[in-house]
Protein backbone atom coordinates (compact mmCIF):
# COMPACT_ATOMS: atom_id res chain seq x y z
CA UNK A 1 0.00 0.00 0.00
CA UNK A 2 1.32 3.34 -0.82
CA UNK A 3 1.89 6.60 1.63
CA UNK A 4 -1.42 8.27 0.97
CA UNK A 5 -3.53 4.98 0.62
CA UNK A 6 -2.18 3.55 4.06
CA UNK A 7 -2.66 7.36 5.52
CA UNK A 8 -5.78 7.92 4.35
CA UNK A 9 -6.85 3.97 5.45
CA UNK A 10 -5.50 4.47 9.07
CA UNK A 11 -7.39 7.47 9.69
CA UNK A 12 -11.17 5.57 7.93
CA UNK A 13 -10.27 2.79 10.67
CA UNK A 14 -9.93 4.80 13.56
CA UNK A 15 -13.04 6.90 12.69
CA UNK A 16 -14.52 3.03 12.24
CA UNK A 17 -13.31 1.50 15.82
CA UNK A 18 -14.48 5.31 16.91
CA UNK A 19 -17.98 4.57 16.18
CA UNK A 20 -18.50 2.16 18.66
CA UNK A 21 -18.52 4.28 21.60
CA UNK A 22 -20.47 7.20 22.82
CA UNK A 23 -19.77 9.52 25.25
CA UNK A 24 -18.08 13.32 25.73
CA UNK A 25 -15.96 13.78 23.22
CA UNK A 26 -16.07 11.12 20.90
CA UNK A 27 -18.53 12.90 18.47
CA UNK A 28 -16.31 15.77 18.11
CA UNK A 29 -12.99 13.80 17.04
CA UNK A 30 -15.11 11.91 14.99
CA UNK A 31 -16.41 15.38 13.53
CA UNK A 32 -12.72 16.29 12.90
CA UNK A 33 -11.87 13.31 11.13
CA UNK A 34 -15.15 13.53 8.97
CA UNK A 35 -13.75 17.15 8.27
CA UNK A 36 -9.82 16.10 7.90
CA UNK A 37 -9.16 12.65 7.64
CA UNK A 38 -9.48 12.78 3.98
CA UNK A 39 -8.11 15.35 3.24
CA UNK A 40 -4.27 16.30 0.94
CA UNK A 41 -1.51 13.77 2.49
CA UNK A 42 1.35 16.10 2.51
CA UNK A 43 5.39 14.87 2.52
CA UNK A 44 7.05 14.66 5.80
CA UNK A 45 9.25 12.73 8.05
CA UNK A 46 9.27 8.78 9.04
CA UNK A 47 10.49 7.77 11.65
CA UNK A 48 10.01 4.56 14.41
CA UNK A 49 9.40 5.11 18.05
CA UNK A 50 12.86 5.83 20.00
CA UNK A 51 11.11 4.22 23.27
CA UNK A 52 10.53 1.16 21.20
CA UNK A 53 8.12 -0.68 21.78
CA UNK A 54 5.63 -0.49 19.12
CA UNK A 55 5.21 -4.56 18.28
CA UNK A 56 4.75 -5.80 21.22
CA UNK A 57 2.12 -3.32 21.92
CA UNK A 58 0.40 -4.20 18.49
CA UNK A 59 0.70 -7.72 19.39
CA UNK A 60 -1.10 -6.96 22.74
CA UNK A 61 -3.86 -5.67 20.62
CA UNK A 62 -7.49 -7.21 20.10
CA UNK A 63 -10.82 -7.01 19.43
CA UNK A 64 -9.53 -4.35 16.47
CA UNK A 65 -8.06 -6.06 14.31
CA UNK A 66 -8.85 -3.92 10.92
CA UNK A 67 -7.66 -0.67 12.92
CA UNK A 68 -4.70 -2.54 14.13
CA UNK A 69 -3.71 -3.99 10.40
CA UNK A 70 -4.11 -0.37 9.55
CA UNK A 71 -1.32 0.94 11.65
CA UNK A 72 1.00 -1.90 10.80
CA UNK A 73 0.60 -0.84 7.23
CA UNK A 74 0.86 3.08 8.09
CA UNK A 75 3.62 2.42 10.66
CA UNK A 76 6.76 3.30 7.90
CA UNK A 77 4.93 6.60 7.10
CA UNK A 78 4.29 7.55 10.93
CA UNK A 79 7.30 10.25 12.69
CA UNK A 80 6.90 9.00 16.27
CA UNK A 81 8.70 11.73 18.56
CA UNK A 82 8.59 12.88 22.17
CA UNK A 83 6.77 16.06 23.76
CA UNK A 84 9.45 17.96 24.92
CA UNK A 85 7.73 20.54 26.66
CA UNK A 86 7.83 19.51 30.02
CA UNK A 87 10.82 21.12 32.01
CA UNK A 88 12.91 18.23 33.17
CA UNK A 89 12.84 18.67 36.58
CA UNK A 90 8.86 18.44 36.87
CA UNK A 91 8.47 15.46 34.34
CA UNK A 92 11.32 13.47 35.78
CA UNK A 93 13.86 11.28 33.65
CA UNK A 94 12.32 8.19 32.85
CA UNK A 95 8.92 9.49 30.98
CA UNK A 96 10.97 11.40 27.91
CA UNK A 97 12.89 8.07 27.34
CA UNK A 98 9.47 6.08 27.59
CA UNK A 99 7.13 7.71 25.51
CA UNK A 100 6.16 8.60 21.91
CA UNK A 101 3.51 9.73 19.67
CA UNK A 102 2.86 10.15 15.90
CA UNK A 103 0.56 12.77 14.47
CA UNK A 104 -2.06 12.01 12.00
CA UNK A 105 -4.04 15.28 11.78
CA UNK A 106 -2.83 18.31 13.02
CA UNK A 107 -0.44 21.31 12.02
CA UNK A 108 2.37 19.73 10.64
CA UNK A 109 1.03 16.32 10.27
CA UNK A 110 0.46 14.57 6.56
CA UNK A 111 -3.01 15.09 6.66
CA UNK A 112 -3.12 18.89 7.99
CA UNK A 113 -5.79 20.66 10.24
CA UNK A 114 -6.37 24.30 12.51
CA UNK A 115 -6.86 24.25 16.25
CA UNK A 116 -7.19 19.63 15.52
CA UNK A 117 -4.66 16.76 16.11
CA UNK A 118 -5.12 13.57 16.54
CA UNK A 119 -2.86 10.69 15.63
CA UNK A 120 -1.12 7.50 18.18
CA UNK A 121 0.41 7.45 21.43
CA UNK A 122 2.70 4.99 23.10
CA UNK A 123 4.06 4.55 26.44
CA UNK A 124 6.76 1.55 26.73
CA UNK A 125 6.07 -1.27 30.07
CA UNK A 126 6.94 0.03 33.13
CA UNK A 127 6.36 3.86 32.73
CA UNK A 128 4.72 6.63 34.85
CA UNK A 129 2.68 9.70 33.14
CA UNK A 130 3.08 12.05 36.00
CA UNK A 131 -0.17 13.80 36.21
CA UNK A 132 -0.53 16.81 33.91
CA UNK A 133 -3.31 19.17 32.52
CA UNK A 134 -3.70 20.82 29.46
CA UNK A 135 -5.89 23.91 27.82
CA UNK A 136 -7.09 21.09 25.08
CA UNK A 137 -9.47 18.87 25.69
CA UNK A 138 -8.62 15.45 25.05
CA UNK A 139 -9.60 11.70 24.16
CA UNK A 140 -7.78 8.86 24.79
CA UNK A 141 -8.61 5.65 23.39
CA UNK A 142 -6.69 3.06 24.67
CA UNK A 143 -5.80 0.02 22.48
CA UNK A 144 -3.96 -1.77 25.13
CA UNK A 145 -4.83 -2.82 28.57
CA UNK A 146 -5.41 -2.98 31.30
CA UNK A 147 -3.61 0.65 32.60
CA UNK A 148 -3.93 2.60 35.88
CA UNK A 149 -5.01 6.01 35.92
CA UNK A 150 -5.87 9.10 38.33
CA UNK A 151 -7.98 11.88 37.72
CA UNK A 152 -6.95 14.52 40.46
CA UNK A 153 -3.18 14.58 42.92
CA UNK A 154 -5.98 13.37 46.04
CA UNK A 155 -7.90 10.72 43.62
CA UNK A 156 -7.17 7.06 43.99
CA UNK A 157 -5.93 4.92 40.98
CA UNK A 158 -8.29 3.27 38.80
CA UNK A 159 -7.34 0.48 36.91
CA UNK A 160 -9.17 0.62 32.84
CA UNK A 161 -9.15 -1.96 30.25
CA UNK A 162 -8.59 -1.53 26.30
CA UNK A 163 -10.64 -0.35 24.56
CA UNK A 164 -12.24 1.91 27.36
CA UNK A 165 -12.05 5.56 26.34
CA UNK A 166 -11.02 8.37 28.62
CA UNK A 167 -12.47 12.18 28.28
CA UNK A 168 -10.29 15.18 29.44
CA UNK A 169 -11.91 18.51 29.83
CA UNK A 170 -9.78 21.36 29.52
CA UNK A 171 -7.33 21.36 32.76
CA UNK A 172 -8.59 18.20 33.75
CA UNK A 173 -5.86 16.67 35.73
CA UNK A 174 -4.40 13.06 34.80
CA UNK A 175 -2.28 10.55 35.13
CA UNK A 176 -1.00 6.86 34.01
CA UNK A 177 0.88 3.86 35.06
CA UNK A 178 1.94 1.61 32.63
CA UNK A 179 2.58 -2.23 33.54
CA UNK A 180 3.77 -4.97 32.17
CA UNK A 181 1.73 -3.94 28.60
CA UNK A 182 2.84 -1.42 26.36
CA UNK A 183 0.41 1.43 26.46
CA UNK A 184 -0.72 1.98 23.04
CA UNK A 185 -4.07 4.54 22.09
CA UNK A 186 -5.52 7.21 19.79
CA UNK A 187 -5.18 9.99 20.85
CA UNK A 188 -7.16 13.39 19.76
CA UNK A 189 -7.06 17.17 21.13
CA UNK A 190 -9.92 19.29 19.66
CA UNK A 191 -8.84 22.90 20.32
CA UNK A 192 -6.28 24.74 22.14
CA UNK A 193 -3.90 22.64 20.43
CA UNK A 194 -0.70 25.10 20.39
CA UNK A 195 -0.86 25.62 24.76
CA UNK A 196 1.78 23.16 26.60
CA UNK A 197 0.69 20.77 29.44
CA UNK A 198 1.97 21.33 32.31
CA UNK A 199 2.65 18.96 35.24
CA UNK A 200 0.33 19.00 38.19
CA UNK A 201 3.12 17.85 41.38
CA UNK A 202 2.05 15.09 43.37
CA UNK A 203 3.98 13.52 46.77
CA UNK A 204 4.15 10.00 45.14
CA UNK A 205 5.86 10.17 41.58
CA UNK A 206 9.26 9.02 43.34
CA UNK A 207 7.69 6.47 45.11
CA UNK A 208 5.90 5.18 42.20
CA UNK A 209 8.62 5.06 39.89
CA UNK A 210 10.94 3.48 42.38
CA UNK A 211 8.40 0.31 41.70
CA UNK A 212 7.94 0.18 38.22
Amino acid sequence: MDRVAALHSLAAEIDHYLSRFEGAGVNNVRAGLARWGGGVVHEGAASGPACGGLDEALAAVEQADPLKSAIAAAQPFLDWVTYDLYPAADIGPRFPKSHAFASLIGGGAPLRADGYELGLFLIAQRALYRDHHHAAPELYAPLTGPHRWRFGTDQPWLEKPAHEPVWNEPWDVHATIVGETPFLCIFAWTADVNIAAKTVYAADWDVIEARL
